[in-house]
């Protein structure tokens, strides 16, 4: 049976590593036995055997600090008063530094992550909140910390709800003070277990536009310890998030396959995961395998210059007991 395993571009193979037999007959050499000299060619090469969803445009680029993924999403601009002529426009997140020697596995789920967060930062944009007359995004990532930091004062919004209020008036008026991705939100359902916990389920009302598919035909369902806008938008975000990121690991794919898919069984992937690991290694092999380890892991320490953020990690590393940096 031929046993050439097939390198994808940027990775080389350790010398005398061992060829894999795997229990389908097939051979691989797994990845812990590879280099890898990723370059913008190779990043690349690996984008184009990814796909999710077109809105979202991932890029690859050489910076003066070196190669970085970015993703890019299709969709209008969230603080624009006004319409833009065509209404949509590309809007660029964050960069995502990628390094040479990174495995292909780790680059391709560095995208995965990018996608992730550059969701979770449109959705946090799209939970609006009417408070005080006033059409507030406080969940967005765009919000002054440090001056947080400095000037927040506690205020008494919804800590104390009048007793003669019902349980269904008062989520009423939270849900009718938020509205999410052009989508409204009404309680279907209302339980209160003895622990004290509520158990609400909340439907989603879409429009025209509405974007977000992981909401279409949803039913809501959460747990919660009191019924104040605080506690109640907190747990809503949190779904929200979930519900956006349970979409990736479902649509997510490279070459095809859906490794973060709920269906693909952990005892399927453990098994594979075991085959390639499950073999005896030669000494001058074990040898150069540690070595190169320990060159890869050499190269992943940061650089200290002297002073305060340095004497902060040196207290850490007292504290710890750790070898020093």
């Amino acid at each position: 049976m031929d046993k050439e395993v097939l390198l994808r571009l940027g990775e080389g193979i350790m010398p005398e590593a061992p060829t894999v037999q795997l229990n389908n007959g097939k051979y691989c050499i797994p990845q812990h036995y590879l280099t890898y000299q990723h370059t913008l060619q190779s990043v690349e090469a690996l984008i184009c055997d990814i796909e999710y969803d077109p809105r979202y445009v991932v890029f690859a680029a050489q910076g003066v600090t070196g190669l970085y993924i970015q993703v890019g999403v299709v969709g209008h601009d969230n603080y624009q008063k006004l319409p833009l002529a065509g209404g949509l426009k590309l809007l660029f997140g964050r960069k995502w530094r990628i390094e040479p020697e990174l495995p292909t596995s780790e680059i391709i789920q560095s995208v995965f992550l990018a996608i992730k967060k550059s969701r979770e930062h449109e959705i946090r944009e799209l939970f609006k909140l009417t408070l005080s007359n006033s059409i507030t995004t406080p969940f967005n990532t765009h919000i002054d910390l440090p001056l947080m930091a400095e000037q927040y004062e506690k205020q008494q919004h919804q800590r104390v709800q009048p007793v003669h209020i019902k349980a269904e008036m008062q989520i009423a008026n939270v849900l009718g003070a938020i509205c999410y991705d052009h989508s409204t939100l009404t309680l279907h359902q209302i339980e209160r277990r003895n622990n004290g916990l509520w158990l609400l389920d909340i439907e989603v009302h879409k429009t025209k536009r509405s974007t977000l598919p992981e909401t279409t035909d949803q039913i809501i369902y959460l747990q919660v310890d009191n019924l104040s806008l605080n506690t109640l938008s907190r747990a809503l975000m949190d779904k929200l998030v979930d519900l956006s990121n349970s979409h990736v690991d479902k649509h997510f794919s490279y070459r095809g396959f859906h490794r973060f898919d709920p269906a693909i069984d952990i005892a399927d992937i453990a098994d594979l995961s075991q085959q390639s690991r499950k073999h005896e290694l030669t000494e001058h092999f074990s040898f150069q395998f540690i070595k190169t380890n320990q060159e890869v892991d050499q190269k992943r320490i940061p650089p200290v210059r002297p002073g305060k953020l340095a004497q902060k990690h040196q207290s850490i590393i007292k504290q710890f007991q750790l070898i020093d940096l």
